[in-house]
């Protein structure tokens, strides 16, 4: 066992955190293999209706008894983009269905549609036995936090700056997730665009004056080395995304491993897949996109849909997008029970010299 204060709070044993990761790949046997090794593992619900949340949560509570997290989008209510044949969002999109042989006429007559309000998955959430709830892209209202807290859950936001973060202390987070630079997939930001910002180490340092709630760090992260050294520098948990898609259980897709496996690509933050920025594995869509207007979070998402459904079925995989974090480098395929393992050993190695 190996004690802070986010171990303490949460009722676990090692202070390694198995990030949410949106499309499947983290699976509630990810999630609970985990957090039965002493860990903490999170499932990815923001996109999710009601009854998929539910479902996701029986089946990740039926494999273990251990704590475990579900985490939400904390999106601010927007209103749906009013797009026509001259909207630039659209214009730009068009040489890209021409290319892959798609009838533009479904660019222009897709429909743009709201992710599923928060207020119904979080009651379906309390209505489960989740002990902790993380939200990113933002902070909850007020009533929200209040609700998950008089119903006995942890609640817990994620930052990209030391100002998100303060935001989150004052709001009565019982703790908060610090994310980097380097991380993989989308960046958290909700005060900025999130297209810059500090690195994971620099983060933490900005923050250990400020920040007095339990801080858990994330970016960058592959190993126990890495998690030793964050926590020796005032870190109280690391969370690791990247490193758990290499992991069996992720059921990352083959021509998706293929790539994370060459180890040879770099990444970049771009925001023409979703609308928001994201750390992918650099290509050839989001080389062309990065200066070009976007539909925001998460209507991009959906006017580039058809693009990534054609694109798989032809093997263009330059057009899709390859969630990783600067150090996927450092990722080998092996189950989720064999990651985590390893890492709790390297950890103790490592704090003990």
């Amino acid at each position: 066992m190996f004690k802070t204060r986010f171990t303490e709070l949460v009722g676990i044993q090692w202070p390694i955190i198995q990030a949410p990761m949106i499309g499947g790949y983290s699976s509630p046997e990810m999630v609970a293999i985990v957090s039965n090794l002493g860990c903490l593992g999170t499932l990815a619900l923001g996109n999710l209706t009601v009854e998929q949340i539910k479902q996701q949560c029986i089946d990740a509570l039926s494999l273990t008894d251990k704590p475990i997290a579900a985490n939400l989008f904390a999106r601010p209510n927007q209103n749906i983009p009013i797009l026509n044949k001259n909207s630039e969002e659209l214009k730009i999109l068009i040489p890209y269905y021409q290319q892959l042989e798609i009838d533009e006429t479904i660019l222009f007559n897709q429909k743009l549609t709201n992710l599923p309000d928060l207020n119904f998955q979080v009651e379906a959430i309390l209505n489960t036995n989740i002990p902790i709830v993380t939200f990113t892209f933002g902070i909850p209202s007020p009533d929200i936090v209040k609700k998950l807290k008089q119903n006995g859950k942890i609640v817990i936001a994620t930052a990209t700056t030391t100002e998100e973060a303060k935001q989150i202390q004052s709001d009565d987070f019982d703790a908060v997730i610090m994310q980097g630079i380097e991380a993989g997939g989308h960046r958290a930001s909700f005060l900025s665009d999130g297209n810059s910002g500090a690195t994971t180490h620099s983060l933490l340092e900005q923050t250990q004056q400020s920040i007095s709630i339990p801080t858990i760090i994330t970016g960058g992260i592959m190993n126990g080395q890495q998690i030793a050294q964050h926590i020796n520098n005032g870190a109280d948990a690391c969370q690791l995304g990247t490193a758990y898609l290499f992991t069996d259980e992720s059921k990352v897709e083959s021509y998706y491993l293929e790539a994370l496996l060459q180890h040879q690509a770099e990444t970049c933050l771009s925001k023409s897949f979703t609308g928001k920025y994201a750390r992918v594995i650099k290509n050839k869509f989001a080389e062309e996109m990065k200066c070009q207007r976007v539909a925001p979070f998460p209507y991009q998402g959906q006017l580039t849909s058809s693009l990534r459904i054609k694109a798989t079925d032809l093997g263009r995989y330059e057009y899709l997008p390859f969630w990783a974090g600067e150090s996927f480098t450092l990722g080998h395929r092996q189950s989720a029970e064999s990651l985590t393992k390893k890492m709790i050993d390297e950890l103790l190695i490592s704090i003990s010299n």
